[in-house]
């Protein structure tokens, strides 16, 4: 079975159903609704960082499956005989197979290759650091997941403000100011309302979107550890 892009294309299909998803209740006009009911704008900037934020974990999500590949590629590989990783001029060679192209797996091997030839033992240090820097890739949605929350509860308190807010207009108990004193309350609780919707439907999207992610670089790191500890030919 192949595992060419399994990890984007298993992204493409979560991007796909929630695209269905947003699809259908525009269909029904429940977007429309919302946003025209949301005084606050809160609604339109969370759907807006949430495309943002999408396009983002689209992009590292493709980035990571591309170097899956590379890296299950070369652990098929090493198992054959007479198949080793060299480095000639800082270019990462597989005997099988030619030139790595670059990116995570070709820089990491090349400074593991690079290490075995001065005799340093650092590998786990090399390991780690670049298991940090891809943290960065999923860490932003997680703080993003996080932030539309933050966004729904300002909205909600902004809901509630004009709600009670219109409470302190009432001088007398006239029918006609009471009935434009409840569509203000009415307004105040659709933003306190859709505003917390919104934020936690695509806080749930982004959540999933970028659990697949941190999975794909988990997966990542362990295939490279894996093929390090195969025995590597330090000879150009």
């Amino acid at each position: 079975m192949t595992r060419d892009h399994k990890l984007f294309l298993k992204w493409l299909l979560q991007f796909s159903l929630i695209f269905f998803f947003f699809y259908f209740i525009w269909d029904q006009g429940l977007i429309g609704m919302v946003l025209l009911t949301d005084k606050s704008y809160i609604t339109s900037t969370i759907l807006f960082l949430f495309l943002l934020i999408c396009s983002h974990c689209g992009y590292f999500t493709y980035l990571i499956s591309s170097e899956l590949n590379k890296a299950h590629i070369i652990k098929k590989n090493l198992l054959k005989q007479n198949v080793k990783l060299k480095v000639i001029d800082n270019r990462l060679i597989l005997t099988s197979k030619g030139e790595i192209a670059s990116g995570i797996v070709s820089d990491y091997f090349i400074d593991i290759i690079n290490l075995k030839k001065k005799d340093s033992d650092n590998q786990n240090k090399i390991l780690d650091s670049y298991i940090q820097k891809s943290n960065g890739y999923y860490e932003l949605g997680w703080f993003s997941a996080d932030l539309m929350l933050k966004l729904g509860l300002i909205g909600t308190v902004i809901g509630f403000i004009i709600m009670l807010g219109s409470l302190s207009n009432i001088t007398t108990f006239d029918v006609t100011l009471l009935q434009g004193v409840l569509t203000t309350m009415g307004s105040g609780m659709g933003v306190a309302l859709y505003t917390t919707l919104s934020a936690l439907v695509t806080g749930v999207f982004i959540a999933i979107q970028y659990f697949n992610l941190e999975s794909g670089c988990e997966e990542l790191f362990s295939v490279i550890n894996q093929i390090s500890e195969v025995s590597l030919d330090n000879k150009k």
